[in-house]
């Protein structure tokens, strides 16, 4: 990467106002659980289809609804992450590959209802005051400007604990990402998701389907801009979700350069219990695909572990994210340097990232890493993947 590189990586920070510190490591507790398989209680259609569609009946919606309370849900451990055991070399005849899936698209992200701040704040109030309420123990941003470093290179990233300021919480883009709960044979469990267009959220097909035990995972509710217990916005009952069928058919063990190009699934939400659909209530990101290979993105989600796999503070409680910028590793999945784990699957790579501005397009969502190295690895979104599933799912 060449100087002028740094500097227009540097540049894009500063243009959206940010000034954060480079951590490398976190601090380590405890492990979280691991993901059985359950079938979804729900119908599953698509054949030869490039998609599969789990349909939640009405009385399993509502089921949901009431099971996931804002205790259950800030309990929720994170799913187990999806390992690979291997070097984590790139690969190199990828390097070379001219991906011929169609020109680079794109879908703007949109803004919230008129009023919809005013109407949660009086459905959710007592998440909102206890929100108001924590300020005077949240911690500042650091004031330190970013270190000018090799963008695009494994292991290079600023990470940011961004939910640990309320202020933050409810802005643009934050409140468009949220903490996905859900159960799994031993329990509940939880990643990370974000709200796109046609009321739906994307997040990583293993957080939906379990690809090993070939069963679905069940009970699925988003809880955009959740923070430490709080829902500001109330929680958004799953109707639908939608997998790639090439995920469905995968066997044997996770591989980060076989297996995550396919990792990416759409879900259909419900009304919150104020009648706000998901795009009213808070908005939405815009979508990227088939854009190049090197983006400078904002990885945001409630990871409860780091790259090493040991617990962090307030586990899977906080929005916290890493920027860098992505390299290929292998054919359509990228790499960017960060040092979250297991809680953050799911969460997206937003291209365009500015706090307070309706700003910013999914490119990837988290899909797994190598323990021990400070990278994740996303789909590169493109025709093969994103688009069929909206196309199912009306995004």
């Amino acid at each position: 990467m060449n100087s002028q590189s740094k500097r227009r990586f540097n540049a894009s920070l500063h243009a959206a106002g940010i000034s954060l510190a480079i951590f490398y490591s976190c601090s380590a507790i405890a492990a979280s659980s691991g993901a059985g398989a359950s079938a979804g209680g729900g119908r599953q259609t698509g054949g030869q289809s490039p998609t599969v569609t789990i349909t939640v009946s009405p009385k399993k919606q509502a089921a949901a609804s009431a099971y996931w309370t804002r205790q259950r849900v800030a309990d929720a451990p994170a799913l187990a992450f999806a390992i690979d055991t291997g070097s984590g070399a790139i690969d190199a005849a990828a390097l070379d590959e001219i991906a011929a899936l169609g020109p680079e698209e794109a879908v703007p992200a949109g803004a919230a209802a008129p009023g919809a701040t005013d109407l949660a704040r009086a459905a959710f109030a007592a998440d909102w005051d206890a929100l108001a309420e924590s300020e005077a123990l949240d911690s500042d941003l650091s004031t330190e400007s970013p270190t000018d470093f090799m963008a695009g290179t494994a292991g290079v990233y600023m990470s940011w604990d961004v939910g640990t300021v309320t202020a933050l919480a409810t802005v643009y883009p934050h409140r468009w990402m949220g903490k996905l709960t859900f159960n799994v044979p031993g329990g509940g469990a939880s990643c990370s998701a974000t709200a796109i267009s046609g009321n739906n959220i994307v997040t990583a097909a293993h957080c939906v389907y379990d690809s090993t035990a070939n069963t679905w995972y069940s009970n699925w509710v988003f809880t955009p801009a959740y923070r430490n217990g709080t829902a500001p916005y109330g929680t958004f009952s799953a109707k639908a979700c939608t997998i790639l069928t090439s995920w469905m058919n995968l066997t044997g063990s996770y591989s980060i350069n076989t297996w995550t190009r396919h990792d990416v699934a759409v879900c259909s939400m419900n009304n919150n219990s104020a009648g706000q659909t998901l795009n009213a209530a808070v908005g939405s990101a815009g979508r990227l695909w088939n854009a190049s290979n090197t983006q400078i993105v904002f990885n945001s989600g409630y990871p409860a572990q780091d790259y090493n796999l040991a617990s962090i503070p307030s586990p899977a409680q906080y929005l916290r994210a890493c920027v860098a910028e992505t390299f290929l590793q292998t054919t359509d999945t990228l790499g960017m340097g960060c040092n979250w784990g297991p809680g953050i699957s799911g969460g997206s790579w937003l291209v365009g990232y500015k706090p307070t501005v309706v700003s910013g397009q999914t490119n990837s969502v988290n899909s797994g890493l190598y323990v021990g190295q400070q990278n994740m690895y996303g789909a590169r979104f493109n025709s093969n993947n994103i688009v069929p599933l909206c196309t199912a799912r009306g995004c």
